[in-house]
């Protein structure tokens, strides 16, 4: 009998321990990386939770640079291009006390210019008619009297030689211009050299996403042009000085791409 009760006790202590040792609260060791050494190190337990079992998983550096990446830069580029044509805006304006006098004047001074330019070397389609105006002007000083009525039309032409420039403002002023509004510098080649500078923006933005992952086999997901406001046109008032090109300056073309790789 007391051989019986010393077994049913030392069975009961064995069914206690192994319960405590069940719910006992289990310690996860956390995980650890070593960037000195391009590896990821991550230490875990077991199902047991005992830590005695724990494992170790090593990830090497070509891994984790093998691992999936989403990229997204900015590629710009400028290319500054001296110009080779303009586009010159020429104003006639006139006055009369009859409007009807004012605008045929106006219009006698036009016709005229068009012809001296196209003696001069300007294609005729190259010159257009931008605007016309016709206004009563008044003088408030002690009342309103009528002053006149001004005509004013605002003509352009195109100039393909920036050499022959000057000779055409002078002949434009010399037979009824009285001014010149802007002159608007352009390329003529503008399309081939904008693709040049697109390509050159595109490449900035592979160099970018090359040096911030450290890899050169990513792959284009998305690719999207951007519209950049930037002069690429040049204005400049009449001046003797119009005959020397050094005066004139470069167009900036630029261009801006959005790229994501992957």
């Amino acid at each position: 009998m007391k051989r019986l009760l010393t077994t049913f006790f030392a069975f009961t202590l064995l069914l206690v321990g192994l319960f405590i040792v069940q719910d006992a609260p289990k310690k996860p060791i956390g995980a650890k990386q070593f960037s000195s050494s391009a590896q990821e190190v991550i230490e875990y337990t077991d199902e047991s939770g005992l830590s005695g079992d724990s494992e170790i998983a090593v990830k090497t550096g070509d891994e984790i640079k093998n691992e999936d990446v989403q990229i997204c830069v900015i590629g710009n580029a400028t290319k500054s291009v001296a110009p080779d044509k303009a586009h010159i805006t020429a104003v006639v304006q006139t006055l009369d006390m009859d409007m009807v006098k004012s605008k045929d004047d106006n219009f006698e001074i036009f016709n005229k210019c068009i012809d001296v330019l196209v003696k001069a070397g300007i294609a005729k389609e190259n010159i257009v008619l931008d605007s016309y105006i016709s206004y009563p002007s008044y003088d408030y000083n002690g009342g309103k009297t009528l002053v006149g009525y001004y005509s004013i039309s605002t003509f352009s032409f195109d100039v393909e030689n920036l050499s022959d420039m000057k000779k055409y403002i002078d002949t434009a002023t010399e037979n009824g211009v009285t001014s010149i509004r802007n002159i608007e510098y352009s390329l003529s080649n503008i399309d081939e050299v904008y693709s040049e500078v697109l390509n050159n923006a595109y490449q900035n933005a592979v160099a970018k996403a090359k040096n911030i992952s450290g890899r050169d086999d990513l792959q284009v997901k998305k690719l999207k042009e951007e519209y950049v406001y930037s002069c690429t046109t040049l204005y400049k008032t009449y001046s003797e000085g119009l005959d020397n090109n050094n005066m004139i300056g470069n167009i900036d073309v630029q261009a801006r791409v959005v790229v994501e790789f992957e």
